[in-house]
């Protein structure tokens, strides 16, 4: 099969990043065509925003060269922002990847057409990664047909377990003891992520706590939020006039890492958390918490949402959540009380014997092996 990405490779942008272990699946099995597609942002660049591969890894997805006018395509993959909904293309299907966090397509979302429009076109699909993100596409218009859903992946070779000894001198690199208890959260800082909702239930835990710490590694190289900002917020909300979260014991074990790391850095991260802690209001996918899982790490993530797709109980648990409607647009709500009582009850006070069971679960059902021939399989079914 030939297949023509026209997409972002090379930064550490999500969609870049899920393309490019997409692609180095996909070399495996079919023919590969690159065009590359301008980022949104004049800021972002390879040097500055890293993806984080490995050379070999990198060789092998920069390599990869342009269609030519005589080539015969199969597939057109688009994995870019905002979605590219142009109709004209020259191979015999097109696929654009795409996500609605809020399950709402806005305007500013795509562009080169409409889904009225799209809807009657019997040769373009969407792929979107969660059925929660899918709903946007059906409320935009789209045929169900139209629109298939394959989630994202991990890559097994590189989040695995860590052995205690290591865990424990990767602990040392972040100067911190054996017996701190780490919650952690990596991306962006945008408010759909509930980034003050953890610092929220850090804070309140941290007087009863004092082992407990929290490692936050932001995305402020391609977004700009950071997370002073959010702890800013708290400062000023009502839940640190009533709890007094914020103060001077909270501040000093927050642990915040800006600078860009390589995904081996990342999977240390993962590797020395006892509990990574998503409490999101909208994700498209949310990989961060799977690649935790694959790493051993329990995970506590809100319930509702797009990671009801992949979420096991062997993971870890879910936050209760009320759904909300704003408009068109649709959020959850995580409740504090509902991820402070499981951080305290069943997650600080419990020992984790379940790290080999939820990392094989992770690795046997979500490696991108899996899942990017779950896509491919997609394509071929679509080409009959």
């Amino acid at each position: 099969m030939n297949i023509l990405i026209e997409g972002w490779r090379g930064i550490n942008h999500s969609f870049s990043l899920v393309n490019q272990w997409q692609i180095l699946e996909l070399l495996k099995i079919s023919n590969i065509f690159f065009k590359d597609i301008p980022f949104i942002s004049d800021r972002w660049n390879v040097r500055d925003n890293a993806s984080g591969f490995e050379d070999d890894n990198n060789n092998l997805i920069n390599n990869i060269s342009p269609s030519m006018s005589n080539e015969e395509l199969d597939i057109t993959y688009r994995i870019s922002f905002p979605f590219n909904f142009d109709s004209d293309f020259k191979s015999k299907l097109l696929f654009v990847f795409g996500n609605c966090e809020y399950k709402k397509l806005n305007n500013n979302k795509y562009k080169n057409d409409i889904p009225e429009r799209l809807s009657e076109n019997e040769k373009f699909f969407i792929h979107t990664p969660s059925y929660w993100s899918k709903e946007g596409f059906l409320n935009a218009g789209f045929r169900n047909d139209q629109i298939i859903v394959v989630p994202h992946g991990v890559d097994v070779n590189l989040f695995n377990l860590t052995s205690p000894i290591e865990r424990n001198r990767i602990r040392a690199e972040f100067n911190l003891n054996e017996s701190d208890f780490i919650l952690s959260n990596i991306g962006a800082m945008t408010k759909n992520k509930g980034i003050e909702v953890l610092i929220a239930a850090y804070g309140i835990l941290k007087r009863k706590f004092k082992n407990l710490k929290l490692i936050l590694k932001d995305q402020s190289n391609l977004y700009n939020f950071k997370p002073n900002y959010i702890i800013e917020n708290v400062a000023k909300s009502e839940l640190n006039r009533k709890y007094g979260i914020i103060n001077s014991e909270t501040l000093k074990d927050i642990k915040i890492i800006s600078n860009n790391l390589s995904l081996k850095k990342i999977k240390d991260i993962y590797s020395i958390t006892d509990c990574y802690v998503s409490p999101y209001l909208a994700e498209g996918f949310n990989l961060t918490p799977l690649e935790a899982a694959a790493c051993g790490t329990r995970i506590l993530v809100t319930k509702g949402g797009s990671t009801d797709d992949y979420f096991n109980e062997s993971m870890g648990f879910q936050i209760e959540s009320d759904e909300k409607k704003v408009k068109e647009s649709y959020l959850l709500e995580p409740k504090l009380e509902s991820l402070v009582q499981i951080l305290e009850n069943k997650i600080i006070n419990n020992t984790d014997n379940s790290k080999k069971i939820r990392s094989e679960l992770v690795h046997k059902s979500f490696s991108w092996k899996v899942v990017v021939n779950r896509l491919f399989n997609n394509f071929k079914e679509k080409l009959r």
